[in-house]
C-alpha cells in the first residue's frame, strides 16, 4: 500500500519529467505559468539603417576614416539627389587618432565639394566625435583646430549646409574608400573608375536598401 509521502513524490517526479521533456519547446512560458509563475517573453528587435537621398539641389558627402596597423586612411564621396555617384577620393595619412582621421576625411570631402562648385552640401559621417567638433559641441582638441578652420572657411561660402550622423552599416561606400590603400597620398575616382564592390554598395544606397545594425551601437 502506497503511503501519502510516496504518492506525493510520484506526482512530483511525473511533473518534473513533463517539464524536462518540454525544455526545448516554445510552450515553456505556458508550462511555467501553469505553476503560478508569470513570465514575459522579450522578442529581439532588428534595427535597419538606410542611406537617405538628398533633395534636389543638394549634394551629399559621405566620409569615413580608418586606422589599422598604425596606418591611417580616409575616404569621401559625393552623390546627387538621385543617389548617382559624382566623385570621390581615398588617401593615406598618418595621424595619431581615429577621430582626427575622421575629421580629415570631412575636410578633404568638403574641399572636393568645393572643386565641383557645390552650393548646398549635406555632410554625413559615422563619427559622433568629429561631428560634435564640426557642430561646435564638446571639447575640441587643439590638434583639430586647423582642420575645423579649413572646413568652415569653405562651408561659410555655401548657400546652405548640414552635418548629420549615420551608423557605419549605412556608410559602406565611404568605408571602402577609407580602407583603400592608395600608393600615392591621395587618389580621386571619377564615375568610370569604380571597382566592383564599391559600385555595388553605391547602387544599394541608390535603391535605398536597408542595412541591419550590428547591435554594438
Amino acid at each position: 500500500m502506497l503511503t501519502l509521502r510516496r504518492i506525493k513524490e510520484s506526482i512530483k517526479i511525473r511533473t518534473l519529467n513533463k517539464v524536462f521533456r518540454s525544455a526545448l519547446s516554445p510552450d515553456i512560458p505556458k508550462i511555467v505559468e501553469a505553476f503560478g509563475v508569470q513570465t514575459t517573453v522579450k522578442e529581439k528587435s532588428t534595427s535597419i539603417v538606410t542611406w537617405l537621398h538628398p533633395v534636389d539641389g543638394w549634394l551629399k558627402l559621405n566620409t569615413d576614416g580608418s586606422l589599422a596597423d598604425d596606418r591611417g586612411g580616409y575616404g569621401a564621396l559625393i552623390r546627387n539627389y538621385n543617389g548617382d555617384y559624382i566623385t570621390g577620393l581615398a588617401g593615406r595619412l598618418d595621424l595619431p587618432s581615429i577621430n582626427l582621421l575622421e575629421l580629415n576625411a570631412i575636410e578633404q570631402g568638403v574641399l572636393l565639394g568645393s572643386s565641383i562648385y557645390a552650393h548646398k552640401l549635406w555632410i554625413e559621417s559615422d563619427s559622433t566625435t568629429a561631428l560634435a567638433w564640426l557642430n561646435g559641441r564638446g571639447n575640441t582638441p587643439w590638434t583639430a583646430i586647423r582642420s575645423l578652420r579649413n572646413i568652415h572657411q569653405y562651408l561659410d561660402q555655401l548657400e546652405d549646409w548640414k552635418a548629420t550622423h549615420i551608423h557605419r552599416e549605412g556608410n559602406s561606400p565611404a568605408d571602402i574608400l577609407a580602407a583603400f590603400q592608395s600608393m600615392r597620398g591621395e587618389s580621386i575616382f571619377l564615375p568610370g573608375q569604380l571597382w566592383n564592390d564599391l559600385a555595388e554598395e553605391i547602387e544599394k544606397d541608390r535603391q535605398a536598401t536597408g542595412y541591419k545594425l550590428s547591435g554594438s551601437h
